[in-house]
């Protein structure tokens, strides 16, 4: 039977084994500004709910879905009692829909009627692993939009919601934004659910408690926050919590807009969440008591609070002897400053403290800068905007031509710029170690905030000299000591009340592995005991130690005359 007021729908060659689907999304022209989707979430005990009258739930499944053309309604009965399977065409597998159908139709039913048909056809007809049982009409629809299928049997007072999506995603590969010579080489992917499974594997404990949402009135996004209960600060879990459900928006396509929307600072330069796409790092941030929030589509996971010093460190300095991520720390803090001040030193030295230079170095700028026809503040905005564009460009360009157009584009430009006395040749030296300096940073967020903070310390620096750039350096400092993550200070451990905490892991000091037993406490974490290590090293095995008495007294007598 076709549905009520309907015309049939042909149905496309890969729908074709189901012999009698309907389609009930060809409908006349609606009115011009009419909207089939009412945009409010209804409450859950306003939202209509299914009482076992089959025709009133197809016609607002119809109302809600039926404007579409691949959204397909299945009658057929079960027992004599008229049953329907609703579900979308384009997001759901068609051979376990085919097996659902074959296993539903061609069992053979008791001649005596069940007392409850629904756990009579879980237990004993349907196979799927995920079936749940829905009264409420607006879930229903919202998990048909999700790629399940739901079955309705007139009469019965909940449906079956059956798992049926299908599931397309890429391979887990390399991370792009946060590459790694040492550690695990596998990143994030835009399917929520194996984000979420990775995450299990790689930390099997029953404290991980993963909690699911859905954002946007038009796109229904799902959203997960994971943290391990009995670390992270239930104070910045609820914060979390309460700020994700509170977002009213239409769509939501990427984690960047969450970001967002719950940051204390939306108008701040400074990222307030760590963006990652390595499991291995997100690992180690959940079992320090920071929360993971993962948006279904995208493969960028935040990581929060965040403070200043997490953007100096990664997964990889573990990897290391303590000395040598000591070392690379270091080298970051370096090329942080060079990044941010290089070029507006130049221009305040240059154009108003040219005193303050050695007088070698002096008169090796101003021989450099003869025939040149620009103050050095044009010469370095001259320079500045082309690094720019050639960064933009390089990320914009096919993999195979942008590293080339890089290369040969910076070698061209600034030697042409020197042979024709735009800028001089030191200059070209600033502007690269500063553009070098800038992606030494481990968090491309952070990157960007060096970028657009050395424009600003240009314009300081331009205004001002010297003086400007002592200023902008001192407003910043002020607003980093202002700012706070989810309650959680940005300059922490370096506020004074969790100084010690510099001492365990910071971009100053790493401790070496072994003696790093504490978590840090700037995160107010509920265990704060991190990694127990055993105080001596096991004894050796007995036979062993005979065999290395044994070995040395070889050699004790090799020596002997």
């Amino acid at each position: 039977m076709w549905f009520p007021g309907k015309r049939p729908h042909t149905a496309s060659r890969k729908q074709k084994f189901f012999s009698h689907q309907i389609n009930v999304g060809s409908e006349p022209l609606r009115k011009k500004h009419q909207n089939p989707f009412d945009a409010v979430v209804p409450h859950p005990a306003e939202a209509p709910h299914y009482h076992g009258q089959l025709n009133q739930a197809l016609e607002y499944f119809h109302k809600r879905l039926g404007h579409s053309d691949d959204f397909f309604v299945r009658p057929f009965k079960i027992m004599g009692r008229s049953s329907a399977l609703l579900f979308l065409s384009t997001i759901t597998d068609n051979q376990q829909l085919e097996v659902l159908l074959r296993s539903i139709l061609q069992h053979r039913f008791p001649s005596k009627r069940p007392r409850n048909l629904l756990h009579y056809l879980t237990d004993s007809v349907i196979s799927n692993s995920t079936i749940l049982y829905k009264d409420n009409l607006f879930e229903l629809s919202e998990d048909i939009n999700n790629g399940s299928a739901v079955l309705l049997i007139d009469g019965e007072k909940s449906a079956l919601v059956i798992t049926v999506k299908f599931i397309e995603h890429r391979t887990p590969d390399q991370p792009y934004i946060e590459s790694t010579v040492r550690g695990a080489q596998v990143s994030f992917v835009e399917n929520i659910d194996i984000n979420i499974g990775a995450i299990r594997v790689w930390m099997a404990t029953e404290s991980l408690t993963i909690k699911k949402f859905k954002v946007g009135y038009r796109s229904r996004r799902e959203v997960a926050v994971l943290y391990l209960y009995d670390v992270a600060n239930p104070v910045v879990v609820d914060t979390i919590l309460k700020r994700i459900e509170s977002i009213h928006v239409d769509v939501v396509t990427q984690s960047a807009e969450i970001e967002q929307r719950i940051s204390d600072h939306s108008w701040s330069l400074l990222p307030m969440t760590r963006v990652t796409q390595r499991i291995d790092s997100t690992i180690k941030e959940l079992n320090q008591g920071k929360v993971l929030i993962i948006v279904d589509g995208d493969p960028n996971a935040l990581l929060v609070p965040a403070t200043f010093q997490d953007f100096f460190q990664t997964e990889e300095d573990y990897g290391h002897i303590f000395y040598e991520a000591m070392f690379i720390r270091y080298l970051r803090v370096i090329s942080f400053f060079f990044a941010l001040f290089l070029p507006a030193l130049y221009i305040s030295f240059v154009d108003f403290n040219p005193e303050l230079l050695p007088k070698v170095l002096g008169i090796a700028i101003a021989k450099s800068r003869e025939g040149v026809p620009f103050p050095a503040t044009i010469e370095v905005m001259m320079m500045q905007v082309v690094i720019e564009i050639l960064r933009e460009a390089t990320l914009r360009m096919p993999k195979q031509m942008g590293q080339t157009i890089g290369i040969v584009g910076g070698l061209v430009l600034g030697e042409a710029a020197v042979q024709a006395e735009l800028v001089s040749n030191i200059l070209i030296i600033v502007v690269a170690l500063c553009a070098m300096s800038v992606f030494v940073t481990p968090s491309y967020e952070f990157s960007v905030v060096l970028r657009l903070g050395s424009w600003i310390m240009i314009i300081a620096a331009t205004l001002f000299g010297l003086y400007g750039v002592v200023l902008a350096a001192m407003w910043g400092i002020i607003e980093l000591g202002g700012m706070k993550s989810f309650g959680v200070s940005y300059v922490d451990p370096f506020g004074g009340e969790h100084i010690m905490d510099v001492f365990i892991d910071s971009f100053i000091i790493r401790l070496p592995v072994h003696l790093m037993r504490q978590r840090t406490s700037h995160l107010h974490p509920q265990d704060g005991t991190g990694a127990v290590d055993v105080k001596e090293l096991p004894n050796l095995h007995p036979q062993v130690e005979k065999s290395n008495r044994q070995f040395n007294d070889w050699k004790r007598r090799r020596r002997q005359p």
